[in-house]
């Protein structure tokens, strides 16, 4: 607890430090004009790129762009928000509560380390609060002479292409990992719009790499899919009884098809072998059997505009964007009587926490590598 109480002063003694000469700089800011700022940006940069060693520079582009949301902006940064950008800037969590100027805040290490000509990435949660703080922010970015960049969706590879370029760019969760999966998936260098990964600032911290953590975000093509079978399976099911031809383990989620089971339906189908390669017809009957036992209707999904729209087991949100694979969903569709849509074949796919982890090990290995 002692240890804990000392670590902790430490810490906010150092970045106390780091305020102080921050504001020691503001009265000799202050006196500059608007194009000796700007001057005051580039030497920045020209320094960094003789050193590589940010922490020298932290004091001044701090007090740069205070100065300069002061006059864009009207909003001076207070000392405490100083001390978030610090955090931030020193790859941990800062917790604000709304109202707090969360969003202004990310303005000081997204400018400091914009000097290194590198790229910053400020990750949001929706297409609305990325175009909002590009434009909001964006008049600070612009004073200093830094140039920002906006990904929404829908965009072109190449207006994507020349955002990602952008010292700043603000983007989606979503948008930046698919576009990541997208870029493992280019033949050729001149499809990639992703430049290699120096900062990101992440907003909405806690929904991001908790809530949404577990969504999978998979790239997909459309594949032939036997409507047939589909529809023929669900009918079967009339003819068999539970724990007679097959049992439910519930518990993993499983169906176990027992011989009388597998006899009945090999009947029913005057076919030799269930599980013939050239034309297996057991995957469609687990499939049929777990659509009708294991899934059930306003609990694990609902039906909305002659769709199956799954429910998440542990939020209850609705997730419109995701299907069931291995052919569930076309089974669930067989039973609600919609229409049958076609089956995908994963491309690429990745879990949002993976990639956001992936990603901070490669920043901080790069920034290791560049400081020995």
């Amino acid at each position: 607890m002692q240890t804990n109480f000392f670590r902790k002063r430490s810490v906010l003694t150092k970045y106390q430090d780091l305020i102080n000469k921050i504001n020691l700089l503001e009265d000799k800011v202050r006196l500059l004009s608007d194009s000796e700022i700007r001057v005051k940006v580039s030497q920045l940069k020209k320094n960094y790129s003789q050193t590589s060693d940010l922490n020298l520079y932290v004091p001044e582009s701090f007090a740069l762009t205070r100065e300069a949301s002061l006059r864009s902006l009207g909003l001076r940064h207070f000392d405490v928000q100083m001390i978030g950008g610090l955090v931030l800037n020193s790859q941990k969590i800062a917790e604000m509560k709304t109202g707090e100027g969360k969003t202004l805040v990310a303005t000081l290490p997204a400018c400091l380390n914009a000097i290194t000509e590198r790229g910053v990435h400020i990750v949001t949660v929706n297409d609305y609060l990325a175009n909002r703080d590009q434009v909001s922010m964006g008049q600070i970015y612009k004073f200093l002479g830094l140039k920002t960049g906006l990904i929404q969706a829908g965009m072109s590879k190449l207006d994507k292409h020349q955002n990602y370029q952008a010292d700043i760019t603000y983007v989606t969760n979503y948008e930046l990992t698919f576009d990541f999966l997208r870029d493992n998936m280019a033949l050729n260098y001149n499809n990639v719009v992703l430049r290699p990964f120096n900062y990101c600032i992440i907003d909405e911290v806690d929904s991001i790499l908790i809530d949404e953590a577990q969504t999978p975000l998979i790239i997909s093509n459309n594949i032939d899919t036997p409507v047939e079978k589909y529809l023929v399976t669900c009918e079967i099911l009339d003819y068999l009884k539970r724990n007679v031809h097959y049992k439910v383990d519930e518990k993993n989620k499983n169906i176990i098809l027992t011989d009388a089971g597998s006899k009945q339906i090999e009947n029913i189908l005057k076919i030799q072998n269930l599980y013939d390669p050239q034309d297996p017809w057991i995957p469609y009957i687990v499939n049929a059997i777990k659509a009708n036992t294991l899934f059930l209707k306003n609990v694990h999904y609902i039906v909305q505009n002659e769709r199956i729209v799954i429910v998440d087991e542990f939020t209850g949100r609705v997730m419109s964007d995701r299907r069931w694979g291995d052919g569930l969903h076309q089974a669930i569709e067989a039973k609600e009587n919609l229409p049958i849509r076609q089956k995908n074949r994963n491309c690429s796919d990745n879990y949002l926490s993976k990639f956001l982890l992936a990603l901070s090990q490669i920043i901080r290995y790069d920034r290791n590598r560049k400081n020995c």
